[in-house]
């Protein structure tokens, strides 16, 4: 698959490292695995190869760190590369600012990169973000969580199973 293939329709998800690690690492604490969520992952990958589901660079160099564990990562890295994305919004590094304004944590952390750069990119974009975070009931500026961070800055975010119902996921028409 080629980044040209991939513009075939325009960006609506922006996807967290969360849920690709969760279909990939196939071991008894994920939420999905290719291997059981065969049809999810299919469909999945169908909406990444034509350029509806994309990602910041930063979700690629967090899933780099996964080859390790993860030993088919680095080939799915490489045949995926074209649906991660630069910074080349000013609207992103806009959102950046007022993000890091409220939550500086996403500024001083390397573990928090990753998430600001899904945010950000789906805000600057207007599209939504996919991750397996859940809200909580009391946000905390030390460990926010993506869902939240989205409600208070007006993002649309989802859950995985909340992409799935969006999309009609088992719908004839796409199962």
């Amino acid at each position: 698959m080629n980044r040209q293939t991939s513009l075939l329709e325009k960006p609506r998800y922006c996807i967290d490292t969360n849920v690709i690690v969760s279909f990939m690492k196939k071991t008894e604490n994920e939420f999905y695995g290719s291997d059981v969520f065969k049809p999810q992952w299919e469909f999945l990958e169908d909406l990444i190869a034509r350029g509806i589901i994309i990602a910041p660079k930063q979700v690629e160099i967090e899933l780099l760190a996964w080859c390790d564990v993860i030993p088919e990562m680095a080939v799915w890295l490489k045949q995926h590369k074209y649906m991660f994305v630069d910074v080349e919004e000013d609207e992103q590094l806009v959102s950046a600012k007022r993000i890091l304004k409220e939550y500086s944590i996403y500024g001083t952390t390397k573990n928090y990169l990753g998430d600001l750069a899904v945010i950000t990119l789906a805000d600057s974009m207007k599209i939504t973000v996919i991750s397996l975070e859940s809200e909580t009931q009391t946000p905390s500026k030390r460990r926010p969580k993506i869902p939240n961070i989205c409600k208070e800055f007006d993002i649309d975010a989802v859950s995985f199973s909340g992409f799935l119902r969006r999309e009609k996921f088992g719908s004839k028409s796409n199962s």
